[in-house]
């Protein structure tokens, strides 16, 4: 999020008019906003009556049997371009975090708890597509080698099923660099992704836990009773249920809301067609639960397998490691996903530093025409520092 300073800085650069403009027209969105809220604030009472009435609606403390303390680990990944005059610059970075430590029970964990990948590219219009497919292929490769008992990953498996796909059908594709290492991973990306989606082990739980969503489960589950407003087609799930659940109060698991079309997995090769098929299954039997761990935080959607759906031992557990690791107030997410988050946020100009070393050092081989060199590195467009 940006500070006050910064934002201030921004405003005083831009044109008076075009400031002026700016406000007059926020003012109006803002007036929106607050109808909107009026709205469902008005909806609150009717919308939790009906869920209540539908019995799905439950509290954690009538439902949990004894506390386990699972030991917890968080996953988040990010991919960096530094798109150069010449040539581009990339990186590709997964990490992984350990939860709030628990009073008891110690797993080995081999190191490192990171990967990290830095490329130098020739020019392609489907770099964006290889690197995002690598940025979850090292994702999922920490996700299955933690060893902890709840294993949580940012994001939705819909986004890993896309980008993985996006990026098989492009393997043949692209910078030679980034073609070998997809080709080199896909058995084994495509033997995690089948893993987390389906927890096959008794003792592990894999959960995919999305920010931004659009999914609309209970809504759709609202308007099949009769319940319509026009303020609901304006709305995800998580937003509706921040405001009508109490704290620790949760709902599901729900069927994961299928996509129009069905769900498909692109430009995987023909010997590892079966995967791919026990892939789609999986997707077809995700479920959803939303959970509100306090009164100071939103609503968390947490997409899991069938596996611990129909399991409620499985379940509990679940539920109590996000209660447990959610209980910082201004972090609106699981603390090791929080964590991992900030870390992997921070490549991006680590990279830019790197590079800038690099340019450094350049500067002391001999025949090289400095500023040539200097142009051909720099970036393609000019940075906001005014390089």
């Amino acid at each position: 999020m940006m500070t006050l300073e910064e934002i201030k800085r921004d405003l005083d650069f831009l044109p008076e008019a075009m400031v002026e403009e700016m406000l007059s027209k926020q003012k109006e969105v803002i007036k929106r906003i607050g109808a909107n809220l009026q709205k469902l604030n008005s909806l609150k009472a009717k919308v939790r009556e009906a869920l209540l009435n539908l019995g799905v609606i439950r509290d954690f403390a009538d439902v949990v049997r004894q506390k386990s303390y699972p030991t917890t680990v968080g996953v988040d990944g990010t991919r960096s371009r530094i798109m150069q005059l010449s040539m581009d610059t990339a990186a590709v970075a997964a990490v992984a975090v350990e939860g709030l430590v628990p009073p008891r029970e110690e797993k080995i964990w081999p190191k490192p708890h990171h990967i990290v990948k830095i490329f130098q590219l020739e020019h392609s219009p489907v770099t964006d597509e290889l690197l995002r497919g690598l940025m979850f292929s090292c994702e999922l490769e920490l996700a299955c080698k933690a060893p902890h008992r709840v294993v949580m990953l940012d994001g939705s498996y819909t986004s890993i099923l896309v980008a993985t796909g996006q990026c098989l059908k492009q393997r043949d594709n692209g910078p030679e660099e980034l073609r070998n290492e997809v080709e080199s991973r896909i058995k084994q990306t495509l033997e995690n992704f089948r893993i987390v989606l389906t927890s096959p082990k008794i003792d592990q739980i894999f959960v995919a836990l999305p920010k931004y969503t659009e999914r609309k489960e209970v809504i759709s589950l609202l308007q099949a009773e009769g319940l319509t407003d026009p303020i609901l087609e304006r709305i995800d799930d998580r937003g509706l249920l921040t405001i009508c659940l109490k704290s620790q109060e949760f709902i599901g698991p729900l069927p994961l809301q299928k996509p129009q079309s069905p769900w498909h997995l692109t430009g995987v090769p023909e010997e590892y067609i079966s995967i791919r098929e026990e892939i789609i299954n999986a997707m077809n039997e995700l479920h959803v639960v939303y959970i509100k761990p306090s009164p100071v935080h939103p609503v968390l959607r947490a997409e899991i397998g069938r596996n611990i759906a129909i399991d409620e031992r499985k379940l509990f557990i679940l539920l109590q490691a996000l209660l447990e690791q959610t209980v910082v107030p201004g972090i609106f997410e699981p603390y090791p996903l929080y964590i991992a988050d900030v870390f992997v946020k921070h490549v991006h100009g680590s990279l830019l530093e790197l590079r800038e070393a690099a340019v450094s050092d350049m500067s002391r081989v001999n025949n090289l025409n400095l500023t040539d060199y200097f142009l051909l590195l720099h970036d393609y467009r000019s940075r906001e520092d005014f390089e």
